[in-house]
């Protein structure tokens, strides 16, 4: 869940407590003499007088506030203090279940929070959400507000009832790293989590995120490194995973923040978490790579690590580039990003990304794995991959990450203008795999190999690769056709406009030029 989303949400309620609730009294003449409007108006001379008339000092508006909830609202210690004088109930909360000190609490107001305390306020009184005076004075960021609060006996693990958020979560996801630090003194647990959603399916037009973020995970992808490195010195499980199966190297990494993924290396993360296939799968980053909704463009910070650096660092640290990886983020927004299947490799063979794969490969990369069908996945990039070797899949690299959600996540570039420069040309991605020890005559599931998939989609480069690289040019498909012989009988090709609108253009050359081509190719290859 977005912290901005849940900050609007929670001040919401607060307004509810007050701004919205003055609002709907305004309209109603018959409070305009209580004692709880005076307070409301902030007319301590007024409220002194009713009191010394022998109003009621609960008294209370037509939504329950009382007096003594708006002077808490007022931050009015005057006010406080003459109300308490007169009997007023510090527990009393109104219909939205604020009560006087929660909404100190909310202001960081440490002298009226002390002086509702003294007057008997109960510091465990939630509103019927859960949030708790500790919950919203650590969200302020006033370390005194907090630190009375414990030593009255606040329960730093108490979590709302809602999202299962707790006041260690609050200060991380505002950035509070001394919060953060009374909270851990005081016995906080750095290591519970969130609610996970217990909803599973999910429409094609709609995605909401999982849960079970910790504090760690909300300071992670907000880029908050002395955070983070208290959290750990806290007792922070660096490897805890969220309702998405994703850890906090991983979070990192989506939200493209490199450098502090290389932090958490350090600090003990496991390097084949699945980080390194979200590593891989960033270098295919495009500049107008957009949000799943189209509202604006995914995170793009400044690091001091490139992609590629970062995919060093996990190698050296020992992340396998042929661990299989199946997963899949979430968030609020149209569905859904795209779900991953496959080797860190072959994600990098997809890109036809030859920087990633240079080096995947000088770690002992399989050039031959291919990845199986798996349920609920959509094609990668470039159409159903299943039972394709990386030499297949990188004849189409190079455009890019698509389109991954809904109306307005289109790319505005075919071939993408990549925030990290690299070599990812198919003809020399081929060229790499062939010279590594790739087999040029492997066949698909269709009976395809690479030699008829690149003449079919007119990759001219790549075929020029696989016939100097001894690719088997009378091999024949389950048509019992020969690479030139499928290409001569073609039709020119036509795309589905929608493919053409997320992403999946073609760029290959018409079929007659092709065949022309690949005639070339195999004369120059008997000469």
């Amino acid at each position: 869940m977005k912290t901005a989303d849940r900050k609007h949400r929670r001040s919401s309620l607060g307004s509810a407590a007050a701004v919205s609730c003055a609002a709907l009294l305004c309209l109603g003449a018959a409070d305009a003499a209580s004692l709880a409007t005076a307070a409301r108006a902030g007319n301590v001379s007024a409220v002194r007088a009713q009191l010394a008339a022998g109003a009621d000092a609960n008294q209370v508006e037509s939504d329950g506030s009382s007096a003594l909830l708006w002077a808490a609202y007022h931050s009015s210690p005057e006010l406080v203090a003459l109300l308490l004088a007169s009997h007023a109930d510090p527990n009393r909360a109104n219909e939205f279940g604020v009560t006087p000190l929660l909404q100190a609490s909310r202001n960081g107001d440490v002298d009226t929070m002390r002086a509702l305390l003294d007057g008997g306020a109960d510091v465990a009184q939630a509103v019927r959400e859960g949030e708790t005076p500790l919950m919203a004075a650590a969200r302020t960021g006033n370390e005194a507000a907090v630190q009375l609060l414990l030593e009255r006996g606040s329960d730093p693990n108490a979590a709302e009832t809602l999202e299962g958020q707790t006041a260690l979560m609050w200060a991380a996801a505002e950035g509070h790293v001394a919060i953060v630090d009374a909270l851990l003194k005081a016995g906080a647990d750095p290591n519970l989590k969130a609610r996970t959603s217990e909803l599973t399916k999910r429409s094609p037009r709609t995605d909401f995120p999982s849960g079970g973020f910790t504090a760690l995970m909300w300071a992670v992808r907000d880029g908050q490194e002395a955070m983070v490195r208290r959290l750990v010195e806290g007792g922070a499980d660096i490897n805890l995973t969220n309702g998405d199966g994703a850890t906090a190297m991983m979070l990192a990494i989506v939200n493209d923040r490199f450098d502090m993924a290389a932090t958490l290396l350090e600090l003990g993360a496991d390097a084949n978490d699945g980080s390194l296939w979200y590593a891989i799968e960033m270098r295919d980053a495009p500049t107008d790579w957009r949000a799943r909704d189209g509202s604006r463009l995914r995170p793009d910070h400044p690091n001091k690590l490139t992609g590629l650096e970062l995919v060093e660092r996990l190698l050296a640290a020992g992340a396998d580039p042929d661990k299989p990886f199946t997963g899949q983020m979430h968030n609020a927004s149209m569905c859904c990003d795209t779900k991953a299947a496959g080797t860190p490799f072959y994600r990098a063979a997809v890109a036809a990304d030859v920087d990633a794969m240079r080096l995947l490969i000088a770690h002992g990369a399989d050039l031959e794995w291919t990845p199986k069908p798996v349920e609920g996945a959509p094609p990668m990039p470039f159409g159903d991959t299943a039972g394709l070797t990386p030499l297949m899949v990188a004849i189409s690299g190079g455009k890019g990450l698509l389109m991954a959600g809904g109306p307005g996540d289109i790319r505005e570039s075919k071939i993408g203008i990549f925030r990290e420069p690299g070599d990812r040309n198919p003809g020399d991605a081929v060229k790499l795999l062939l010279e590594a020890g790739a087999n040029p005559n492997a066949v698909s599931p269709k009976g395809d190999t690479a030699l008829h998939i690149a003449a079919h989609d007119g990759k001219l480069e790549p075929l020029r690769e696989l016939v100097a690289g001894g690719a088997d040019v009378n091999a024949r498909n389950a048509a019992g056709q020969t690479a030139l012989q499928l290409v001569e009988t073609m039709k020119p090709r036509v795309l589905d406009p929608i493919a053409e609108m997320i992403g999946i253009f073609d760029d290959g050359a018409p079929p007659a030029e092709t065949a022309a081509y690949l005639r070339e190719l195999l004369a120059a290859r008997r000469r």
